[in-house]
């Protein structure tokens, strides 16, 4: 007997499966040892019976072409010699392997219009929303991607795409890549056949052009390296290399890949869905009035609101319109049976302006809306004049309408918990009292819980600060209620820590259930210290007849955090500084970070200043880096409560402090300790975003708020050289005053003189310093008119001059 040979004797077919071929010169044919499915059943193998076209044989079993025979104990011998092989062996061979087989069905949206000439050919083709042959279709992108063997064969791609023509569930045409249709065809209802063969043909492509010019489905292949992908795409029998993407019908469809290299196949089996996404375009006409009658009632039609409306897909006569109150209902609008709302009525409390919203579904149940104003006239005075009591809620600061605010009615029933109605806001963000609730006495109140950071920067931490040391005390009743966030009837420490731990992003509410927003009756005056005396939040009101109300039942506002009215009355996560200066850069050097390194970076200051304040979120690759922490430098002081890393990749700093800190140009404001998880340059990594949670900015001495930029630095040497330093005049050129900044390591007495362009003398300064950062005043009596002048600093031994400009 013949040693058998094993060229191959273990393959690992696919993650969890093995298959193994033993090569027997008598019987010149491979015998499975393992089996994909099952080692006891013999299952004929074509493309129709086998999903994805997976092989399945009996372990006990000769593989003929119609049946099997049982092997001879010989073979049994030789079979268990192979189920010894080493996992090794079984394992040796990964690939091919298929990287985009996606998990999650994906649906592709048709946001076009329907194409009269493609996927209508009845009765083959039916699209059962609209009733309709002509099916709607959509470009989709079908591509599969492979990565082989390193040195291994030609990777080969093919597919099956099952379709459904006839949107029953029922994928019923099938087509092979091996085997595609000629041009403008496909072969229906053959799912069932031998072999997916025969069918009935369908005209796909209907368009007015030669056969040879009509699209064909085509099988793309693309090689690179060890990657192979493949797409299925259109092209034509006249330009068969001339690939466009793929168009398919609405319904629900399913393809199946096959990729083999050297005989291991791999397997991707994708449902997906083409479907109408695109919402139908409602338009709302303008200048809509109604007129009151003799009833003192008018009714306003869809027909009198709509101006049109109409879909890509489903025809104008089968959309399905209503028509609703803005602020009455959401959805679809249906009256109490059931039924699309097609009128509005109005009557004499409603003789004012209104809005109303006309909705609009197609049959793909897509909806949209548009909003009109209409006006409600008595023109013959059939109504008494009896406004209704008009309910806003503005800033304290500025009386700006907040938006977003809740207004409700509030009553008691003994034994019952409260009653609680709330009232509709029109799009100016007001409401009115046009219904009263049944009882004698009820409340009217405003909430607000929403953005919380909307308007509180870290410059409200440093005004709070002020305030607690008697350096700058509030000027407004109001802002020791903002400040208090914590309501413990006081202004601490303990509201700066909760602001700050907002703002890095620690927490994403005020402490003690404290809402955004605060609000009091309007009647209240503004009171000198709010912590004595009360204001109330609410109106007490009895039932009454309307006319009785005062016009105006309104709350004044409290943005809680918020100390110098920067918050916005719409919703923000950033309000607005109301004293913007020029942009202000922190610098990081551009090196490159290696693998495995850890590293004190130094961010640096390019500008200087006197600053009492900043803050700024770093944006990073968690992938790439790891910030460990925050060192600091001693420019600014820093603790573990000034920064947090609340998400992966993001670094947020808030600093402030009540006396303000002299910070050179080049000052490390502090050392970020890095670790590279792989090797990049840093400006590659950080990015500091102006639309964050926390805005970047920095507070001078002067009240001012700086944007921040970030900005990448080659420079490798450090500011620190331990020498007498002296900056240029800031800024240069100036209007009035400027600062010169200096820097000395010992105690020493520095003058600094302002001369003419001929070296006279017109201003003098001398000063004894203590040693660190120093700015030196230069009033704007020392330039009393527009020119070029000269400064001279003389510190130890150290001379600098330089010229400066005034406007």
């Amino acid at each position: 007997m013949q040693p058998l040979e094993w060229p191959d004797v273990c393959r690992l077919f696919e993650v969890g499966w093995k298959t193994c071929f033993l090569t027997i010169p008598i019987m010149r044919k491979p015998i499975h040892l393992f089996t994909r499915l099952s080692l006891f059943t013999n299952q004929r193998d074509n493309e129709g019976g086998d999903k994805g076209g997976f092989m399945r044989r009996s372990l006990f079993t000769h593989q003929n072409d119609n049946e099997g025979a049982p092997l001879g104990k010989g073979l049994c011998t030789i079979l268990g010699f192979a189920l010894c092989l080493s996992n090794t062996q079984l394992a040796a061979q990964l690939c091919p392997t298929i990287v985009n087989c996606a998990q999650i069905p994906p649906t592709y949206c048709d946001e076009g219009s329907n194409d009269l000439s493609l996927w209508n050919d009845p009765p083959f083709t039916i699209s059962p929303t609209i009733g309709d042959s002509n099916l709607h279709e959509a470009a989709i992108d079908l591509t599969i991607k492979s990565k082989g063997c390193t040195g291994g064969g030609l990777t080969s791609i093919s597919f099956l795409l099952f379709l459904d023509l006839d949107n029953d569930d029922l994928q019923e045409t099938v087509l092979k890549s091996n085997a595609l249709p000629p041009g403008g065809r496909v072969m229906a209802n053959n799912s069932f056949n031998p072999g997916y063969s025969g069918g009935d043909t369908v005209w796909f492509d209907q368009r007015a052009l030669p056969d040879s010019m009509l699209y064909r489905f085509a099988l793309e292949i693309v090689y690179s390296g060890d990657t192979t992908m493949g797409r299925i795409r259109f092209c034509s029998d006249a330009a068969p290399y001339d690939y466009a993407p793929v168009i398919l019908p609405e319904g629900r469809h399913r393809v199946e890949w096959r990729v083999v290299q050297d005989g291991i196949e791999r397997f991707c089996d994708r449902n997906f869905r083409v479907k109408d996404c695109k919402k139908p375009t409602v338009t709302c006409k303008a200048g809509i009035a109604v007129y009151l009658d003799v009833s003192q009632t008018a009714s306003l039609s869809l027909a009198q609101a709509l101006q049109s409306v109409s879909d890509n897909i489903t025809p104008d006569t089968q959309l399905v319109v209503g028509m609703r109150r803005v602020g009455a209902g959401f959805g679809f609008p249906l009256d109490a049976m059931g039924h699309p709302q097609d009128t509005v009525m109005y009557n004499c409390q409603n003789d004012l302006d209104h809005f109303i919203e006309i909705w609009a579904v197609d049959k793909a149940g897509n909806l949209e809306n548009c909003t009109a104003k209409v006006l409600v006239y008595d023109t013959a005075g059939f109504c008494p004049f009896v406004p209704f009591p008009s309910i806003c809620a503005r800033t304290y600061w500025n009386e700006e309408i907040v938006r977003g605010v809740a207004f409700s009615t509030i009553w008691t029933i003994p034994n019952q918990p409260p009653i609680v109605n709330q009232l509709t806001v029109d799009p100016s963000g007001c409401s009115e009292l046009s219904a009263l609730p049944p009882t004698s006495l009820f409340s009217l109140i405003a909430a607000k819980d929403t953005f919380p950071l909307n308007g509180v920067t870290t410059y409200d931490l440093l005004l709070i600060s002020k305030h607690i040391l008697a350096l700058q005390p509030f000027d407004a009743g109001w802002k020791n209620t903002a400040a208090d966030v914590n309501q413990s009837n006081s202004v601490t420490t303990f509201d700066i820590v909760e602001l700050r731990k907002l703002i890095l992003g620690l927490t994403n509410k005020l402490p003690n259930a404290t809402p955004s927003w605060l609000f009091f009756v309007d009647t209240c005056t503004v009171w000198g210290n709010p912590f004595y005396g009360y204001c109330p939040k609410a109106y007490s009101l009895p039932v009454q007849s309307i006319s009785s109300y005062p016009p105006n039942l309104s709350f004044n506002g409290i943005k809680m955090g918020d100390v110098n009215a920067s918050a916005s009355s719409i919703d923000t996560f950033q309000g607005i500084a109301v004293t913007r200066g020029a942009a202000a850069s922190l610098e990081l050097p551009d090196i490159t970070l290696r693998m495995g390194e850890t590293l004190d970076i130094p961010l640096r200051a390019t500008e200087g200043g006197a600053w009492e304040g900043l803050q700024f979120s770093l944006k990073f690759d968690p992938e790439i880096l790891e910030i460990e922490g925050v060192v600091p430098n001693g420019s600014i002081a820093l603790d573990l409560e000034n920064w947090s890393k609340p998400d992966a990749g993001v670094l947020n700093l808030s600093w402030s402090n009540a006396i303000p800190t002299p910070v050179l140009p080049g000052d490390a404001l502090l050392h970020l300790r890095v670790k590279a998880r792989s090797t990049a340059r840093l400006s590659e990594v950080f990015k500091m975003p102006k639309v964050a949670r926390v805005q970047p900015e920095v507070y001078d001495a002067a009240g001012v708020t700086h944007p921040l930029q970030l900005v990448f630095s080659q420079r490798a040497s450090t500011f620190e050289t331990g020498a007498i330093q002296v900056f240029t005049p800031m800024p240069n050129p100036t209007t009035g005053s400027a600062l010169l900044p200096l820097r000395l390591n010992a105690a020493e007495t520095v003058s600094l003189e302002i001369c003419d362009l001929r070296g006279q003398a017109l201003w003098r300064m001398v000063s004894p310093l203590e040693p660190g950062a120093h700015f030196l005043e230069i009033p704007a009596a020392a330039m009393s008119q527009s020119g070029v002048y000269v400064w001279r600093v003389c510190a130890g031994n150290v001379v600098q001059s330089g010229r400066m400009v005034r406007l």
